[in-house]
């Protein structure tokens, strides 16, 4: 499944594991859609500047906004 090239979605974090691209700081995050019938988990790299609030873990619900295929924005909703 690849990312939208805008829009939303709302997803559970399965994992996630800290990288760093040139020295700034990235997390890979597998994740479920939630309103979505798949059983695949989808990676997304996202940027720690990205993430609004604490750094999500296993298990949270997250709202995520893409903008031409990146994620721009996430943030804990559950």
């Amino acid at each position: 499944m690849n990312t939208p090239m805008f829009g939303s979605w709302s997803v559970q974090v399965n994992e996630i594991r800290s990288f760093a691209i040139h020295g700034d700081p990235y997390f890979e995050l597998h994740v479920f859609r939630i309103d979505d019938s798949e059983e695949s988990p989808v990676s997304l790299k996202v940027a720690q500047h990205s993430i609004k609030g604490d750094i999500p873990k296993p298990g949270d619900r997250v709202h995520i906004s893409f903008l031409a295929g990146q994620v721009t924005s996430l943030k804990i909703t559950g």
